[in-house]
């Protein structure tokens, strides 16, 4: 999305900072945690990555910031306070760890829409189920709730008999909210440890191009109404 003009914030709400370090992106200063901790503004935080690209990076201390959310008042929706003037970009992204938390509850009550990634693995298949109906108890919790627009299919293996049941499972599930897979290559999994992107990586793989793709499909939804 970032390639094609649009300016993009990826916010990294995840413990283990993976877009954060993904991208290559030092996370030494200001960070989510300062925000949580109300030591700096978000805006303050942000880092360009990329051309039209940014990070509000996420570190190890994240965990700790969580821990003191819980003493907030409305801990539920701090990021609709705390985010409030990050406002000059096209696409809000917030990466969220696969796990019920404070912060993944705090990413749902902010966000629009949410977009789930599923392997192509039986468990992940049963994650993804299991997460549905984490998302419905919180939107029952906070009154409102976020529309499930895409479903992700990933590590797509054309010579694995899995692949193709939690794909077929995945449609029968969610039908036309799911996505063309994406398939698994090489360059998807060494280019993070490169701190660079699939397209700078490896531009004319699999992955780029899939993931290409998923852009278009992304840039074609319709808004929400």
């Amino acid at each position: 999305l970032a390639l094609r003009g649009r300016r993009v914030l990826l916010v990294d709400t995840d413990t283990q900072a993976n877009v954060t370090l993904a991208l290559g992106v030092d996370n030494t200063g200001k960070t989510l945690v300062e925000v949580l901790t109300r030591r700096a503004s978000a805006a303050e935080c942000v880092r360009p990555a990329r051309p039209n690209l940014f990070v509000l990076p996420s570190s190890i201390n994240l965990f700790k910031a969580q821990q003191r959310m819980v003493l907030e008042v409305a801990r539920e929706e701090l990021f609709l306070e705390l985010f409030a003037d990050l406002d000059d970009y096209d696409y809000h992204i917030l990466d969220c760890a696969p796990s019920a938390s404070l912060l993944t509850i705090n990413a749902v009550a902010y966000v629009d829409e949410v977009y789930i990634p599923v392997s192509m693995e039986m468990l992940a298949l049963a994650g993804a189920r299991q997460f549905m109906v984490y998302l419905r108890t919180i939107s029952r919790m906070l009154g409102r709730s976020a529309a499930i627009r895409l479903i992700v299919p990933t590590f797509f293996d054309a010579r694995r008999r899995v692949s193709g049941q939690v794909y077929r499972a995945l449609i029968e599930d969610f039908g036309d909210r799911v996505t063309h897979p994406i398939r698994i290559d090489t360059a998807l999994s060494e280019a993070p440890g490169r701190g660079k992107t699939i397209f700078e990586y490896a531009p004319r793989s699999r992955g780029a191009d899939d993931y290409s793709r998923l852009a278009d499909v992304v840039e074609a939804l319709p808004p929400l109404s």
